[in-house]
């Protein structure tokens, strides 16, 4: 392959463009299992990561994937089933746009320690003025229990 062909297929595959990773950050609570013991309260959206993505030189679509991972303990002898949920938001506050959520619904009879995922994309993404795409990562909880950690929120954004 001479060194024109070789910079044509570094920037394109069989002439599409290959995306450009514009920025990739983390938000870390707690790096390892029972390494933290903080109070989720009921039915309180609760913050627990927020990435800021640097996207300047952006062109064409913008993408971002997300993933996230809570740990959380259930108290045993919870009236009723319990409702938990991780969720990504894109920017700072509870109500703003949702770009993923998974729903966890636990039994009565079921206590102790949940892993919660999440991987999410957010697509088609408007570019922001500052430059900067912000995403928060939520957990709430139908019934008071405590995060014991990892608690993890990674974020990458890219263009064409």
């Amino acid at each position: 392959m001479s060194n024109v062909d070789k910079a044509a297929y570094a920037s394109t595959k069989e002439g599409c463009p290959l995306s450009k990773l514009l920025d990739a950050r983390t938000s870390q609570n707690a790096s390892n299992g029972n390494s933290i013991s903080i109070l989720l309260p009921a039915d309180t959206p609760t913050k627990i990561g927020v990435v800021g993505l640097n996207v300047t030189g952006a062109a064409g679509i913008i993408r971002v994937q997300l993933s996230g991972i809570a740990a959380i303990d259930i108290p045993e002898k919870q009236p009723g089933g319990k409702v938990v949920a991780i969720g990504a938001i894109r920017g700072l506050l509870p109500t703003d746009p949702i770009v993923g959520y998974t729903r966890y619904e636990f039994s009565q009879a079921e206590s102790g320690i949940k892993v919660l995922h999440l991987i999410a994309s957010d697509y088609n993404v408007p570019f922001p003025a500052s430059h900067e795409l912000v995403y928060s990562l939520f957990l709430f909880s139908s019934e008071e229990c405590t995060r014991i950690g990892p608690e993890s929120f990674n974020a990458s954004a890219f263009s064409d």
